[in-house]
């Protein structure tokens, strides 16, 4: 049957994705007073989970249920449709239409909250294995399957972003030996400054964890008889070590294959303006895939958090209230921007860091230390002689919850958020 010939389903907003980004539309529009129809398109057939939560699903210090933030019953007060198992696999913005195995819908408005996918670029083809990510419930069992067998005694870890120490401290939980590469210097990857990551460093150094900075995989090989695991991998200094599962963990890609090329303006995701509105004023986007503005940098940049996600949702679905209501969205409602903000701890080692880890002429880092923390500033100079804090980087020697460290972190970050106003 050709498109011309199928029945069009008539949808007055549609979202594409049903993580935290989509259901904060959902809540957005809501809120805002829409009462009308909405239908949510999602890949899988389990209620909206927290990425965050993978790896202590995997380590054992979360239950399964305790990775969906919210409720059957919460989700349902939302009145919404949820094609489960419902992959887009195309969107026609000239036309309105969302194409699907299952049939075409046209929507008035939509907002596109798909996320992202690990990418395992740069990992050596297994043939005959394939490496463990982390993303989904899906990749967490299969995560949690492999370290909780008997069998499995050493675990590679390659990357060294926040997903990959995550991954690593879920091998710990485990009582699994872990070695972790990179081929950056130190850990951490863009996220900290030299003097926070040899800090964070001894950290795991401390935990046992070995550790392979500078260094790539070269090649993998399967083996059915090895005594100290069956891949063997050969770094790029010639030295190859066995293990029994590698995680690969080398970035994010936005989930909009399904989007034609051209389509809609992007950058390295979809550019976005203060109520999450991309270049087609009825598509609006949210989340890892949109690029909204960044303070410190005053560009549209990725900010790939749980938070911004959720706020960008927000937006998104209070903007599209308004207008369907047939007016304009109030400027109080608008986006404000973001700061990049990150806090991690890997078995009691604690990194907290906010703002850019960006060098230019302007700005000179201060380091201070003391016996279990050190704080890395990066102050920016500014026109009269004044400055200001433009990021930070803390580690401390301890994940103490209300203690010293994080009222530091926050105090530093509600200075950059003030300095950025």
């Amino acid at each position: 049957m050709s498109q011309a010939e199928q029945t069009i389903r008539e949808i007055p907003v549609a979202i594409i994705g049903y993580g935290t980004a989509g259901v904060n539309s959902i809540i957005g529009l809501r809120t805002a007073g829409y009462e009308g129809e909405i239908a949510v398109f999602s890949n899988t057939d389990i209620r909206p989970y927290s990425p965050m939560m993978t790896s202590y699903y995997a380590g054992g210090k979360k239950a399964y249920d305790e990775c969906f933030p919210w409720t059957a019953d919460e989700l349902d007060s939302l009145d919404v449709q949820v094609m489960a198992n419902c992959p887009v696999t195309g969107l026609d913005v000239g036309n309105h239409l969302i194409q699907t195995d299952g049939g075409s819908f046209r929507y008035q408005k939509c907002i596109l909250a798909t996320g992202a996918t690990p990418q395992t670029v740069g990992c050596p083809p297994i043939e005959g294995y394939e490496p463990i990510v982390l993303r989904t419930m899906d990749d967490a069992e299969r995560l949690k399957k492999a370290i909780e067998s008997p069998a499995c005694w050493r675990v590679l870890v390659s990357g060294a972003s926040m997903v990959a120490l995550k991954s690593l401290e879920a091998c710990l939980d485990r009582g699994v030996d872990v070695t972790i590469v990179g081929m950056n210097p130190h850990v951490l990857d863009f996220n900290a400054f030299e003097e926070a990551a040899v800090r964070f460093e001894r950290g795991l150094e401390s935990k046992g964890v070995h550790m392979r900075f500078g260094q790539t995989m070269r090649s993998i090989e399967l083996y059915d008889d090895a005594e100290e695991g069956n891949l063997g991998v050969t770094f790029s200094d010639d030295e190859t070590e066995f293990f029994d599962e590698i995680v690969v963990c080398h970035g994010m890609k936005c989930n909009l294959d399904f989007l034609p090329e051209g389509a809609l303006d992007m950058d390295r995701a979809l550019l976005v303006d203060e109520f999450m509105r991309t270049s087609d004023p009825d598509v609006y986007a949210a989340g890892d895939i949109a690029q909204a503005l960044e303070l410190i940098s005053g560009e549209r940049r990725i900010v790939g958090i749980w938070k911004n996600a959720a706020r960008q949702g927000a937006v998104a679905g209070a903007a599209v209230a308004a207008e369907l209501s047939g007016g304009n969205p109030a400027p109080e409602i608008a986006y404000t921007g973001s700061i990049p903000t990150n806090t991690i701890a890997v078995n009691g080692t604690l990194f907290i860091s906010a703002g850019t880890m960006e060098m230019t002429p302007e700005r000179y880092k201060e380091v201070r230390e003391t016996d279990d923390m050190t704080v890395v500033y990066l102050f920016e100079n500014l026109p009269g002689g004044d400055r200001r804090l433009v990021g930070f980087n803390l580690v401390c020697d301890h994940d103490e919850e209300g203690g010293v460290a994080y009222d530091t972190g926050a105090m530093l970050t509600l200075q950059i958020e003030a300095a950025c106003k």
